[in-house]
């Protein structure tokens, strides 16, 4: 099986990213009322040369619907628009929480928000010849620079308006909080929005619902984290063994099934199960059946 998947990035790509990508499209971006915002994301996500500056060298780029998602989640072919699906199908069901106790939300700023996010991961994600993966960024929380401190020093340098910069800012976490020092109020939106030069700050006059329900609906990832690790562990055994099979495998697993799928089948059936049962699909991604 392993010589036959050969799999080409845009084959790997319709099985997640491109329906994914397709249903973003029709669902969310076509919903935008605001003309400016919804152009502006359009610019985003398919934009091959950023208009600001990066810290560190740039290593890809990607389309929107194939690049993968991160290195920590969604760690494969169209794991950025699957994520971002996610994100946004999160956002919906929320909102819906807060209507329903009479709370308007703001779906243009709420849906903007998060289809604007991750748009620079196109331009720092990849993966090597051995499909170990390559992520070119500070690890979270940055100190320099990472996707979230680019996209916000794009947006200020495309001239966009103060209230989309704050909500996209807002996305990874509003506080810090550390068992040390415990809460320290708006530290990690206005780290971002420093390192990104946006010349804003945050307040407590800032705080919006639709800040709090993106937060949330971009926070499942220490779960899908692990979900594909699992998706790891069932790629080694059909592999026999760590290495770039393995790394391939995963790769795979999560393209065509989504980690999440695969990493939920072990913690229901076990992974010698879960191997059986992802041979089987395998094949069949194999020979077309």
């Amino acid at each position: 099986m392993h010589s036959e998947l050969s799999l080409t990035v845009g084959q790997l790509a319709a099985f997640q990213g491109k329906p994914c990508y397709q249903v973003i499209q029709e669902h969310y971006l076509a919903a935008l009322q605001r003309e400016d915002w919804r152009s502006l994301v359009v610019t985003l996500h398919t934009m091959k040369s950023p208009k600001s500056y990066y810290r560190y060298p740039a290593v890809a780029n990607w389309d929107y619907q194939e690049s993968p998602g991160s290195g920590a989640h969604h760690k494969h072919f169209g794991g950025l628009a699957l994520h971002t699906l996610q994100n946004l199908q999160y956002a919906e069901s929320w909102a819906q929480v807060y209507e329903r106790r009479g709370i308007r939300i703001n779906k243009d700023l709420l849906y903007a928000t998060i289809l604007i996010h991750d748009c620079m991961k196109r331009f720092i994600y990849q993966f090597d010849e051995t499909y170990g993966f390559i992520k070119n960024e500070d690890s979270f929380i940055a100190k320099q620079e990472d996707h979230h401190s680019w996209i916000l020093r794009e947006l200020a340098q495309r001239g966009c308006d103060r209230e989309l910069i704050l909500s996209v800012a807002a996305i990874h976490g509003i506080d810090d909080v550390s068992l040390a020092t415990g809460v320290t109020g708006f530290a990690v939106v206005n780290h971002y929005l420093a390192i990104g030069e946006t010349g804003l700050s945050y307040t407590a006059q800032d705080i919006r619902p639709e800040h709090v329900i993106a937060f949330l609906a971009d926070s499942d990832w220490h779960w899908s984290g692990q979900a594909q690790a699992k998706a790891g562990l069932v790629a080694e055994k059909i592999a026999a063994g760590p290495g770039q099979i393995a790394n391939y495998l995963q790769v795979v697993l999560g393209s065509c099934f989504s980690y999440e799928a695969v990493g939920h089948y072990v913690e229901r059936f076990g992974v010698d199960a879960a191997v059986e049962h992802y041979q089987t699909k395998l094949h069949a991604v194999c020979t077309g059946h």
